[in-house]
């Protein structure tokens, strides 16, 4: 994890300390959206161009990724014989009565789709389930829409035709076609393979989202204001 992933993650929880001791509640409306995208459909894109419009901060794969590797950390220290100072961590951020409702929401969700969750996974649904909680939050990927499933967050799914996300994925990784054919199809695929095995489901289920955006026939831009749309 580089220096700025520490960063960003420190500044985050940071805010979410400085709002608990506020009393900083999110509104009841939608304020959180997932985004699910294949590989070159320009969902990472559309996912920074809509919570820069919104005012939400972007959580994507690294801030994710280091969320639950500094949450993992900071649970192999507490038992400990002798636990170090340190910052709070993510899930120190959430007062006792959100920290019910997460478990509650976990609970209901390992059981609802018969889940057998190992070590990363628990952790991995409830770095999901806290960001939901605070709020103003654009998900990007790791399985948000399945771990929120049962919440009021707004799930998006971004697609577009092979030949186009084929032709995205040549020019950000400088490859030709074929290199970036197999590229784009492994990576779809390995995306798959992670929601089967922690969320026993299906990326390619319509029903597992409520909007999908087919960015062939659109901007980036169109696809931001549809979402905004949607949350009204």
């Amino acid at each position: 994890m580089t220096r700025s992933i520490h960063k960003i993650i420190d500044e985050q929880i940071k805010r979410w300390e400085r709002q608990k001791k506020q009393g900083v509640s999110p509104v009841d409306t939608c304020n959180v959206i997932t985004i699910s995208r294949q590989r070159g459909s320009r969902g990472h894109e559309v996912a920074e161009a809509l919570a820069k419009a919104l005012g939400f901060d972007l959580f994507d794969y690294e801030i994710v990724e280091g969320m639950i590797k500094e949450t993992k950390d900071s649970s192999d220290r507490s038992n400990t014989i002798v636990e170090t100072d340190r910052a709070k961590t993510l899930l120190d951020t959430l007062d006792e009565k959100k920290m019910n409702i997460v478990d509650d929401l976990i609970a209901a969700l390992v059981h609802k789709h018969h889940l057998w969750p190992d070590e990363y996974s628990k952790i991995l649904l409830r770095v999901l389930n806290t960001i939901g909680s605070h709020g103003n939050a654009v998900i990007l990927g790791r399985g948000g829409n399945f771990a929120l499933k049962d919440t009021n967050a707004l799930r998006v799914r971004i697609v577009a035709p092979d030949d186009m996300r084929c032709k995205v994925v040549q020019k950000d990784k400088g490859l030709n076609a074929d290199d970036a054919k197999k590229l784009m199809v492994s990576i779809d695929a390995n995306r798959r393979a992670f929601i089967r095995r922690y969320f026993n489901a299906d990326t390619q289920d319509p029903a597992n989202y409520d909007l999908v955006l087919n960015t062939g026939k659109m901007s980036v831009e169109k696809a931001v204001s549809i979402i905004q749309a949607a949350l009204a």
